[in-house]
């Protein structure tokens, strides 16, 4: 495993989480090393990745594709992507990568 991820401060069920995806690591380890995105920001796309496969999309504030799930579904990763950029990463309840800091609330939401 990359040594940088012994440095993230990971818990043992995270840290086995990537060493068995280990395809995920690279973006991981760019988006870790990025800024929180920038005050205001409002992305024009919206993706929400379960277990690696797009579950919803919007694009510009419209829902254009989702993926029905079970209820119960507990995904080991979610990964929320803005303007194909990783701004959000957790795996279980342990947040990996949090970047959204600069997201614009339209409506009293976060955009």
């Amino acid at each position: 495993m990359n040594h940088t991820v012994t440095t993230w401060g990971l818990s043992s069920r995270a840290t086995s989480y990537l060493s068995q995806h280990p395809e995920q690591l690279p973006a991981l380890a760019e988006a870790k090393a990025l800024p929180p995105l920038p005050p205001g920001y409002v992305p024009e796309v919206v993706e929400v990745l379960f277990d690696d496969l797009p579950y919803l999309r919007a694009v510009n504030g419209e829902l254009i594709f989702s993926r029905d799930c079970l209820p119960d579904y507990q995904p080991g990763c979610v990964e929320y992507r803005m303007d194909d950029q990783l701004a959000f990463f957790q795996i279980g309840g342990e947040v990996v990568v949090d970047r959204l800091g600069g997201l614009a609330l339209v409506q009293g939401r976060v955009a």
